[in-house]
């Protein structure tokens, strides 16, 4: 295919229509569904912390209520109020009431891992394992100094911030301490929750989430909690108590309560989403591997390359299909003009018909074709018209001068004689064919209408008087040029076609006048008329310019004089009555340079 032909051309522009818009919106729809995705991970993995949090929050209230009971407890307040005897039986047995009922509660608790019991009167710690300790003096110090500072404020806590040495720590846990009695600060109930029965709802929360990590903080940011995802995990397992390291905008989750980022850990992206719990101030995060969800944009970037291959492709052959509609009439009326222009055949016509644009365009070159062989038909016939014209002006030139001495002779014989009619002819003729014969093409006004009285002189003897002839022309139109042999044919054809067959006299009038820009002279007579079938077809002949009969070969050579100096706007018209007269109007422009031969 040519690259420059207008059919690659509109090839090219009409793909870049289809591609460009097609792209633009491709790439934007991809940006919002990504978007969109982002929003719609980030908000159910924000929704599945929300979960976890509600369902760790309801053990850890529930844990709470569970011991509500001991608090009312005889034994629990006799316990808290007096000095312990190992050796009295009576404190002996509040004490193992005590942890009974403990050991009760933790029974009854599923999800509380022990319960102590601390009394600062005593130094002792009982817990629900039944088991009984006491405290030296330095390790007294660190607990109550904890109890103290939960007794304002409240809150778990993890295990190895109290120093709870009795416990042989087969599992992780936090701890959340209750005032048994607001007297006394040292006095303290302990529960403990294991980190494994948090670990086990996340898991619950998290059974339909491949590949997602959760992580629990407490509120001073170490770690609580933690399950791993079934994917490669790009970072090691946080130690329980311990700071994140690979964290790098805790400053952004502890001024916010919920939220999400990315994170790059271990050479992968993660998504990052977390929610903070306005009662423990735990803080639930999740890490979601960009790979894992990007699938869905993966899928989804797929899906529009596929959609824009195909449209690119449909609109390939949707523009192919439409550069032949529009080519081939476009390129049916190259050849028409390779036709007409290289061959100058002003015959050719396009035969195809068609309702749209190139229809038009087909019937305004056929209508060009056919104007231009009518105006070269035109051409040619003026121009044979005028060498016909020149031939017999040039053979009515012959020898004028034996012409003239012929009728002066002639003259001159009948004056003898007395013979006036025959003089009276000779001297008018002679003057007829003095002006005829005169080598300019163009006569004033004033010269044409003394060729015309001289014809009429002899159209008079001839006809004995049967017509008056009248002649009115504005005295400022008599310098003015003209065609010679404007008027009188038409005054002949008056005589003969009007005035002769007409039973008694008749009348003609030859008229001149301005007409706006125009100059208007007719030539009118009161004779037989025509009828109006006859009349439109003088009219048709005059209109096509074919001289036709001899009858109206004068007319029709006056008009096509007329047309051929002056243009086609200008020419004669013919009006006629049936027994009431013809009359023909001949209209001429004004000449610009003044009304002067």
């Amino acid at each position: 295919m040519n690259m420059h032909s207008l059919r690659f051309k509109l090839i090219v522009y009409f793909l870049i229509l289809i591609c460009l818009p097609l792209g633009v919106v491709s790439f934007f729809t991809y940006k919002s569904s990504t978007a969109i995705i982002e929003d719609k991970v980030s908000d159910s993995v924000s929704t599945n912390l929300r979960t976890l949090e509600e369902s760790i929050e309801s053990v850890l209230k529930e844990s709470r209520y569970t011991v509500t009971p001991f608090l009312i407890n005889f034994a629990y307040r006799q316990f808290l109020q007096r000095d312990i005897d190992l050796s009295d039986y009576g404190d002996l047995t509040i004490i193992n009431e005590i942890m009974n009922e403990m050991n009760s509660m933790q029974i009854s608790g599923h999800n509380i891992y022990s319960i102590s019991l601390y009394n600062s009167r005593n130094r002792m710690l009982l817990t629900s394992e039944k088991t009984m300790y006491f405290y030296p003096n330095n390790e007294v110090l660190h607990i109550e100094g904890l109890v103290k500072r939960e007794a304002d404020s409240p809150h778990w806590f993890l295990e190895n911030e109290a120093g709870f040495t009795y416990m042989t720590r087969k599992a992780n846990f936090i701890t959340y301490p209750i005032q048994l009695d607001p007297t006394d600060d040292g006095s303290v109930l302990f529960l403990h929750v294991s980190e494994s029965t948090i670990s086990d709802y996340i898991k619950k929360i998290n059974a339909n989430e491949n590949g997602i990590k959760t992580l629990v903080l407490t509120d001073d940011g170490r770690s609580l909690s933690q399950t791993e995802g079934s994917g490669d995990t790009p970072f090691p397992p946080v130690i329980f108590g311990e700071k994140p390291a690979f964290l790098r905008n805790m400053k952004l989750i502890d001024e916010n309560k919920e939220g999400s980022f990315s994170e790059e850990v271990g050479g992968k992206e993660l998504l990052v989403v977390f929610n903070t719990s306005l009662s423990t101030g735990f803080k639930y995060m999740a890490f979601v591997p960009r790979e894992d969800w990007n699938r869905e944009i993966v899928n989804l970037r797929n899906d529009i390359a596929a959609v824009a291959a195909i449209a690119v492709a449909a609109a390939l052959v949707l523009s192919f299909l439409f550069m032949r509609n529009i080519y081939s009439p476009m390129f049916r009326l190259l050849n028409a003009m390779k036709q007409f222009v290289g061959k100058k055949d002003f015959n050719y016509q396009i035969e195809e018909k068609r309702k749209d644009e190139f229809g038009i365009l087909y019937s305004g070159f056929n209508t060009m074709t056919e104007n231009l062989q009518q105006l070269v038909r035109n051409l040619y016939e003026e121009k044979l018209m005028k060498q016909q014209f020149e031939l017999k002006l040039m053979q009515s030139k012959i020898n004028p001068h034996f012409l003239y001495n012929t009728l002066n002779s002639i003259y001159s014989i009948a004056k003898i004689h007395g013979v006036n009619e025959v003089t009276e002819m000779t001297y008018a003729l002679s003057h007829f064919f003095r002006h005829s014969l005169k080598g300019d093409d163009w006569i004033s006004v004033r010269e044409m209408l003394e060729h015309i009285e001289y014809y009429l002189r002899i159209q008079k003897i001839r006809y004995r008087d049967k017509f008056d002839v009248t002649i009115d022309v504005e005295d400022e139109l008599m310098e003015m040029p003209v065609l010679k042999l404007l008027l009188q044919p038409l005054v002949e054809n008056a005589i003969i076609h009007g005035i002769e067959m007409k039973k008694g006299n008749g009348s003609i009038s030859v008229t001149g006048y301005r007409l706006g820009a125009d100059v208007v002279f007719t030539v009118s007579d009161d004779g037989l008329g025509m009828s109006s079938e006859r009349l439109e077809e003088v009219r048709e002949y005059l209109r096509s310019g074919v001289q036709s009969s001899n009858q109206i070969f004068a007319l029709s050579n006056v008009n096509n004089r007329i047309k051929h100096y002056y243009g086609e706007n200008y020419g004669l018209q013919i009006y006629s009555q049936p027994d009431q007269g013809t009359t023909l109007e001949v209209t001429l422009p004004k000449p610009a340079g003044g009304t002067h031969v």
